[in-house]
């Protein structure tokens, strides 16, 4: 059976390094506009000074979108390859 949300809280615990250790792209999408951006995690730490141990909950909490000036996005690992990659 399909849950809308998490039986426990693993996924609060995501950080940037291991969404690195996985090879995947960080996801940042706009819930307002739809915007969306697949940075690498480790290139998106060094640009906004951040420790690769930070959560991603933290991430989308300040995240802002680039074209809307909404707060309402999320960070999640890319999950299927969306993004660009060259």
């Amino acid at each position: 059976m399909w849950h809308n949300f998490p039986k426990h809280d693993a996924w609060r615990e995501v950080h940037l390094a291991h969404v690195e250790s996985l090879g995947s792209q960080l996801w940042l999408r706009c819930n307002v506009c739809g915007h969306s951006l697949t940075p690498e995690p480790g290139a998106f730490a060094k640009e906004h000074h951040l420790d690769m141990g930070t959560l991603l909950l933290l991430i989308a909490r300040r995240l802002k979108c680039r074209h809307c000036n909404e707060r309402k996005a999320h960070c999640w690992p890319e999950p299927y390859g969306i993004g660009s990659r060259y």
